[in-house]
């Protein structure tokens, strides 16, 4: 299926990635390339495609902004330092681990993040997370489906080195636990379905049931390269702008929308609107709940309408990882920047970790907050209402 091209290799060394930056230099300027012409590179997977909409409806007043698919995050990373790109799409957490290791960029918004695509699929015998210890886990390595496993084990009091992971793609994790070598797969959807037809199998819990929505545990991010943004506030704006403008008639329009994005990735339909249905797309207020800017609200506090809306029961999230702190508050994205930091620390996945002041910057979307914009592109509507 089509949906696999959303597979990108964290297992890089990320000491590759600083020894890229290092030799590599930073080309980007306003007056090297042309303010209209953004190259932004994304992996081929839905929610990080609304620019084909953009590019369709004409939206980016102004740019013309040109898509490249990159599935390997070193390549990316260093098509970003060295101003190849000058934005580009990726896993929260993954951003994390780059900017550590020196990618000079900062998140400028959350674009999306998991909302039951996401699966933690065990074997017959496994019923509660406390049978984890002495069993063995696969799943890419420094990328969301690990890093929900280590924030499992966190919030449960187990020692991060309890399991055995193993380093697997997506596929391959399924075929090893439909084939008896896993005991737990760590997945998304279709892979997880494929782990399903194990005997016995069944799914533990998904990122909707987990709740991970409530901080951002499992989101992506739109990144920008940090010299490129402090050079071209506008022509970001205008970016931003766009983007938001695309997420909102997407919404609204959620058949055609689909139809345009299944185009652009070369994908059939049907896989767009299985991932869109376990995924949530951020209106402009709900980036301003996350980065607690003004009075928006974050997901948590304002899920899309007609969304299934999960179990009542609290998360406990915020007394198990972030200091006592409420499940559900605005402003929540920075604690959660630390703490993947401080995890992937943990695990020896960097040496290092930077602090969230380096690594989001909410200029743009206040300027944006400050036209108005979010007003005007309102919609709270949820795209994978459309059905598998």
């Amino acid at each position: 299926m089509s949906i696999t091209k959303r597979i990108f290799r964290a297992t890089a060394a990320f000491a590759s990635v600083v020894g890229l930056v290092s030799g590599l230099s930073l080309t980007v300027s306003s007056t090297a390339r042309a303010a209209e012409e953004i190259d932004i590179a994304i992996i081929s997977f839905s929610p990080y495609a609304p620019w084909y909409v953009i590019q369709e409806k004409g939206m980016a007043n102004g740019l013309n902004i040109n898509v490249q698919i990159i599935e390997d995050i070193t390549a990316k990373n260093a098509a970003i330092t060295s101003g190849k790109v000058q934005c580009m799409l990726n896993t929260l957490d993954s951003v994390v681990v780059a900017r550590a290791a020196g990618v000079p960029m900062k998140v400028i918004a959350i674009p999306a993040m998991s909302y039951g695509l996401d699966e933690m699929v065990v074997d017959a015998a496994i019923t509660s997370v406390d049978q984890f210890p002495g069993k063995s886990y696969g799943a890419d390595y420094a990328f969301l489906n690990h890093m929900w496993m280590l924030l499992t084990l966190k919030a449960a009091g187990i020692p991060l080195d309890a399991l055995t992971h193993s380093v697997m793609l997506p596929q391959d994790a399924a075929a090893a636990f439909v084939s008896g070598g896993l005991d737990i797969d760590v997945n998304y959807k279709p892979f997880s379905t494929q782990s399903l037809t194990r005997d016995g199998a069944h799914v533990l819990k998904t990122s909707l049931t987990d709740r991970t929505w409530e901080r951002g545990l499992i989101s992506e991010s739109i990144a920008c390269n940090e010299t490129w943004l402090k050079e071209n506030p506008d022509t970001a704006k205008e970016l931003l702008r766009a983007w938001f403008e695309a997420i909102d008639w997407w919404k609204n329009n959620p058949d055609e929308g689909n139809e345009l994005i299944a185009k652009g990735l070369d994908w059939p339909v049907g896989d767009v609107r299985e991932v869109q249905h376990g995924a949530i797309m951020l209106s402009l207020d709900q980036n301003l709940g996350a980065f607690g800017i003004g009075d928006g609200k974050p997901v948590c506090a304002s899920l899309p309408d007609a969304a299934p809306k999960g179990p009542t029961e609290p998360s406990g999230w915020g007394a198990a990882l972030f200091g006592g702190r409420p499940d559900c508050e605005a402003g929540y994205l920075s604690a959660t920047w630390e703490l993947f930091g401080n995890l992937y620390k943990e695990v020896g996945v960097n040496d290092t970790t930077s602090p969230a002041s380096d690594g989001l910057d909410s200029s743009v979307l206040e300027r944006l907050a400050a036209d108005g914009v979010g007003k005007t592109y309102s919609s709270n509507a949820w795209i994978g209402r459309v059905g598998l």
